[in-house]
């Protein structure tokens, strides 16, 4: 007995390291974070083509790509389709630790009922419409009690939809939540209300989340607040993102210890270089033609081999994370395992094969094309590049092309298109811009300064005016007026409209210069003399404040008239009130509120606030109007105007809004919201408001405002 086991034990000896190192090597894998997306553009209806959800999806797909995410791709699901959809989001995203669905379409509401339309939906009733669409909450109730992660619903699926014109068929995404689990749910709008496609290669949403989940260091919560933000900036006030839902677990989507070494700014000596800024950018790239490029455009970079080296082994990672897309890009599948039901989704048109090889199709399934350049001579056709396409400032007076606001900047593809177009043209002031604007957006603050400092040596003027406002703002540094006026003061004698009128700021505060009105006025009369709307605003509210110059109710009407006619929405808005307070002008309530309802139209976030004023009791022939005024000062909050918070509280303490019945737990709820925001008046009309109310109520509305704050991003 004793012989056999001292035979055995030399066995059992050697085995334990093996041993010891499978369940190591086990023990990891079972606790190693698993990320998992499923992605979803539907654009190809026939009753109503949508441009973007193709170009929306690609880009949200790449963009957690980069982040680690197992990506599934489906474009224009089709009715027959929906079951194998379902079927992977069962297998893919169930127990992983954050699993997100993302959808880019058509969708309406009937009877509370979220419903997104498969391209082939029918649509010649109601009833057809109904039936053929995949309801939102089946698609939630696949994951909902997953005992496992985070989920993330995310849906920018409210465009404008002809098919709402139905009996019983609502536009927009009714506000619902998922009841159970970690589930977030975020929409691009609010309920019922229209997101927009965008005019350009992609939605404002999809641009400002692809934008967000790029930013290092940045929660779910963060990440939401910022694209909130964003696409409010992007659309005027129009759009306004919401989520609902709630989670415990803390996600950060790319941890900041998680970043490589940046490339570092050595003061003033050049030391930053395109290849690296670009290197930085792409190296996590899902698209083995980022490194192929890169190769060619710097071959003597240090960083050349590696990219080589990338560029052929990037396509068999990415099978390895299971990424796959579907339809007119597939042809060859990579594995010998195809995904389930592939033989059903060929049949539905809607074929779902893993991503190929070749250069040819994983090029074509990531980049996301710029909008065309439109019909001018051959002349301007060869000034411009994809970079101008892509982050021409509107605001630029040496632009080429009309320019891309800043909400609606495509972070990741700009900074592609500006760093190659820079690296064929490296002393272009133009594109030196135009990549440091990319940088800004992305936050790479120290870098953007490298590069305006660039094109601010060619005297570059939008370049001196940008570096002045990351002065003047506390952009990347500390807050500082006189360097903020020395380069507005270098861009002002190049005729920057803007440059000027930010002197004439400066002497009207005494920032960075002492206190002068008088002077601060004539430099806004030299910016509102060759038209510029903001400098004709500022004057008008110069004389309507008497600084600088003799009060006068009549020239400031007059200014905020030539200001709005011109598009500039708050001198519209002050006009308005002009003609509501009889201020330099004929009293005219009607028409003053319907100045107002225009700006609110146009994304401002005043007027909806004193038109709501209006309609409370109503005046002149404006009759009262509750609802409409509760709508109002909602939009107006939403649109980031806190004092609209105060309003809202003082309404339904008063019972303003539901019949001359005050509601004191909505008036606490947005009086303690006031306060948050520091609003005049706001802490004594919480402190009136919750004297009415007893210590549990309050304690209760404090944890929902808490929870506000929280989920949408205040």
């Amino acid at each position: 007995m004793t012989q056999r086991s001292s035979g055995l034990r030399p066995q059992w000896i050697f085995l334990i390291p093996l041993l010891v190192l499978f369940l190591t090597a086990f023990s990891q894998m079972a606790h190693a974070e698993r990320k998992a997306a499923i992605v979803v553009g539907n654009g190809e209806y026939e009753f109503a083509p949508l441009s973007n959800p193709k170009n929306d999806s690609k880009l949200i797909a790449a963009t957690l790509t980069e982040l680690g995410f197992d990506v599934l791709l489906f474009y224009d699901v089709k009715k027959a389709a929906v079951g194998d959809l379902e079927n992977a989001i069962r297998s893919h995203l169930i127990g992983a630790d954050l699993a997100i669905l993302y959808y880019a379409g058509h969708a309406l509401q009937h009877e509370g009922r979220s419903l997104l339309l498969p391209v082939d939906v029918r649509t010649g009733s109601a009833k057809e419409v109904i039936d053929d669409a995949i309801a939102l909450n089946d698609l939630i109730d696949i994951v909902k009690n997953d005992p496992v992660g985070v989920k993330l619903i995310i849906l920018d699926a409210c465009r404008n939809n002809p098919l709402t014109t139905e009996k019983g068929l609502e536009q927009g995404l009714a506000n619902m939540e998922a009841g159970a689990g970690q589930v977030l749910i975020a929409f691009a709008t609010g309920a019922g209300e229209v997101a927009y496609d965008g005019t350009g290669a992609n939605s404002p949403y999809s641009l400002a989340l692809a934008n967000a989940l790029q930013q290092p260091g940045l929660d779910i919560y963060d990440t939401f607040r910022t694209v909130r933000g964003d696409v409010r900036l992007a659309t005027n006030g129009s759009q306004i993102p919401w989520i609902t839902g709630s989670i415990e677990t803390k996600f950060v989507l790319k941890p900041a210890g998680s970043e490589k070494p940046a490339p570092v700014v050595a003061g003033g000596d050049g030391a930053l270089t395109i290849d690296q800024v670009l290197w930085y950018f792409i190296q996590d790239s899902a698209d083995p033609t980022d490194f192929e490029r890169f190769a060619k455009a710097f071959p003597n970079s240090t960083l050349a081999a590696e990219a080589v080296k990338r560029s052929s082994l990037e396509v068999a990672e990415l099978q390895q994370r299971g990424l796959f897309v579907s339809g007119a890009l597939a042809a060859t599948p990579i594995s010998t395992e195809p995904p389930p039901s592939n033989e059903a989704n060929a049949a539905a048109g809607a074929e779902f094969v893993f991503q190929q090889a070749g250069e040819r199709a994983v090029s074509e399934t990531f980049r996301i094309w710029p909008r065309k350049m439109p019909d001018t001579q051959s002349g301007m056709k060869s000034l411009v590049t994809d970079c101008d396409l892509y982050a021409a400032d509107p605001n630029d007076p040496q632009r080429v092309v009309p320019g891309v606001t800043n909400g609606l900047v495509n972070i990741r593809d700009g900074l592609r298109s500006c760093g190659y177009a820079l690296a064929a043209d490296p002393n272009n002031p133009r594109l030196q811009f135009q990549l440091a604007r990319v940088l800004e957006i992305a936050k790479r603050y120290d870098w953007a300064e490298h590069f305006y400092q660039l094109a601010a040596t060619q005297q570059y003027s939008a370049a001196l005016v940008n570096l002045g406002y990351m002065a003047r703002a506390g952009i990347g540094r500390e807050v500082d007026y006189k360097r903020a006026l020395d380069f507005y003061m270098q861009a002002a004698p190049l005729g920057n409209l803007r440059a000027r009128t930010n002197v004439g700021t400066a002497y009207i505060r005494g920032q960075g210069v002492p206190q002068n009105p008088e002077e601060g006025i004539l430099w806004y009369r030299l910016a509102a003399s060759s038209g510029w709307s903001n400098a004709i605003t500022a004057l008008g509210d110069s004389f309507r404040r008497g600084i600088g110059v003799k009060k006068d109710d009549v020239e400031a009407t007059r200014l905020y008239a030539a200001a709005a006619d011109a598009g500039q929405i708050d001198a519209m808005t002050n006009l308005g009130r002009a003609y509501v307070g009889g201020l330099g002008v004929e009293k005219d309530v009607k028409r003053g509120f319907d100045l107002m309802i225009r700006a609110t139209e146009m994304g401002n976030q005043y007027a909806p606030l004193y038109a709501a004023r209006i309609l409370v009791k109503g005046e002149g022939k404006v009759r009262p109007d509750a609802n409409r005024a509760l709508s109002l000062l909602e939009l107006s909050a939403r649109r980031g105007f806190e004092d609209a918070y105060l309003e809202l509280a003082k309404g339904y303490a008063a019972g303003s809004f539901a019949r001359g019945k005050p509601d004191l737990r909505k008036a606490y709820f947005n009086a303690t919201l006031a306060t948050r925001f520091k609003v005049e008046e706001a802490e004594r009309t919480k402190t009136s408001v919750g004297e009415k109310l007893d210590a549990a109520s309050r304690e209760e509305i404090e944890k929902d405002v808490e929870l506000f704050v929280q989920q949408n991003g205040l």
